[in-house]
C-alpha cells in the first residue's frame, strides 16, 4: 500500500521530534561526562621543574630539594630539567610554551621581573604567558666593599663617590642582573654616579671585589656573608627596609636613602593557561612544603626566608616589580646587546 499524503506529512513532523530528542541526549551525554573530565586526579603522570639554570646552582639545588617532597606529596616522579641561556628566558620559554595541563613548571629568580625592561627579544610574553604559582623564598642583598675603601657606610660612600666622580666602580656577574640594577637605584636615589663593570659571572666578580680591583659590589647577603665574617669584605649597608633579623649589626641603607629597597626571591611559574583550579593546587601543594619545619630550616641553612605564598600574592609581587625595575632600567638606559 502507498503511504497517503497524511501519511507522509506525519512522518516529516516526527523528523525534527527526533532530531531534538538525540540532540538532547548527547548534551545529556556530555553533561555527565564532564564531571568526570573535572575530577581526574592532577598529576597523573610525573611533573617537569623547569630550571633555566645549569645544574649544581642554587636555583638547581632548591628545585630539587622542592622537586622531592611534591613527589612524595604527589606519589608522582617531579623531574628537574635544566634548560639555562638567554638570562633565564630559555628554561621559562619552555614552561611558557609547554602544555598547558599543569604538568610544567619553572622556578624562576629576579631576572624574570628584570627581563622585560631589558630585553627586547624575549620569546614570551612574561605577564601574559606566564602565572605565579607561589613564590618559594625571598632574601636579602648587601652593598659590600673592599677594606681599602675609605668609606665605612652609605653616608660615607655617597659622600666620596660625590667628591670623586665618575671614578669608583661597582662588579656584577652581567648586564641587567639584579646586582646591576641595584647599584643602578643606588646611583638615582643618591645622587651619585657609581661605573658598571660586568663580568661573566659571580665567581669572576667576586674574585675582583676580593682582591680590590673592584671596590664594590651589590649581591646576595648568602654569598657574602663569610667573606665579611672573616674580614675580607665589609658591609656598607644591607638591602632590605629595616636590619637583617640574624644579623642586625649592618644598617639597612634605607637608614640613609628612605625607601630604598632591593629583595631577591625565587618562585614558580606556569602557562597562564593552565586552569586556574590546578594552579591553585599546585601552589597550595608547593606552599605546604615551602612551610614545612624540615624544609624551611634548609632554606634558612641557605640563607634565604621562606615564603610559600599563594598564586595570586605571587602575581602581585612580580607584577609590582615589573613597573619597579622598569622604571629604575629606564632612567638608567640600561640595555642588554
Amino acid at each position: 500500500m502507498q503511504p497517503t499524503p497524511t501519511d507522509m506529512k506525519n512522518v516529516l513532523m516526527k523528523k525534527p521530534n527526533r532530531r531534538r530528542f538525540l540532540t538532547a541526549a548527547a548534551a545529556a551525554t556530555a553533561g555527565f561526562a564532564m564531571p568526570a573530565l573535572a575530577q581526574e586526579p592532577f598529576p597523573s603522570r610525573a611533573v617537569r621543574i623547569i630550571v633555566p639554570f645549569t645544574a649544581g646552582g642554587p636555583t638547581d639545588v632548591l628545585a630539587r630539594m622542592l622537586g622531592q617532597r611534591l613527589s612524595d606529596r604527589w606519589q608522582q616522579p617531579v623531574v628537574v630539567d635544566n634548560r639555562a641561556g638567554g638570562g633565564s628566558a630559555i628554561g621559562t620559554n619552555v614552561v611558557a610554551k609547554a602544555a598547558p595541563d599543569g604538568h610544567t613548571i619553572g622556578m624562576v629568580v629576579m631576572a624574570h621581573v628584570v627581563n622585560p625592561a631589558i630585553r627586547n627579544d624575549l620569546p614570551y610574553d612574561t605577564v601574559g604567558d606566564l602565572v605565579g604559582v607561589s613564590q618559594i623564598t625571598t632574601s636579602a642583598c648587601a652593598l659590600v666593599a673592599h677594606p681599602s675603601l675609605p668609606a665605612d657606610t652609605v653616608a660615607e660612600l655617597i659622600a666620596l663617590a660625590k667628591a670623586h666622580p665618575n671614578t669608583l666602580s661597582y662588579a656584577t656577574p652581567g648586564v641587567g642582573t639584579l646586582n646591576h640594577v641595584s647599584g643602578a637605584l643606588l646611583n638615582q636615589q643618591a645622587g651619585i654616579d657609581l661605573l658598571h663593570v660586568p663580568y661573566g659571572g659571580s665567581a669572576a666578580a667576586h674574585a675582583d671585589v676580593l682582591s680590590g680591583r673592584v671596590p664594590l659590589m651589590f649581591d646576595v647577603w648568602a654569598p657574602v656573608k663569610e667573606y665579611v665574617r672573616s674580614g675580607r669584605l665589609k658591609v656598607l649597608g644591607v638591602t632590605l627596609k629595616e636590619r637583617l633579623a640574624s644579623d642586625p649589626t649592618y644598617p639597612a641603607i634605607a637608614e640613609t636613602l628612605p625607601g630604598f629597597e632591593v629583595v631577591s626571591a625565587f618562585g614558580m611559574v606556569t602557562s597562564s593557561k593552565v586552569p586556574r583550579p590546578i594552579v591553585d593546587r599546585v601552589g597550595a601543594d608547593i606552599a605546604a612544603v615551602v612551610k614545612e619545619e624540615a624544609f624551611a630550616a634548609k632554606v634558612r641553612d641557605f640563607g634565604m626566608e621562606p615564603v610559600g605564598s599563594s598564586p595570586q600574592d605571587y602575581d602581585r609581587f612580580i607584577r609590582t616589580e615589573i613597573a619597579r625595575w622598569s622604571r629604575v632600567v629606564k632612567a638608567a638606559n640600561i640595555q642588554v646587546q
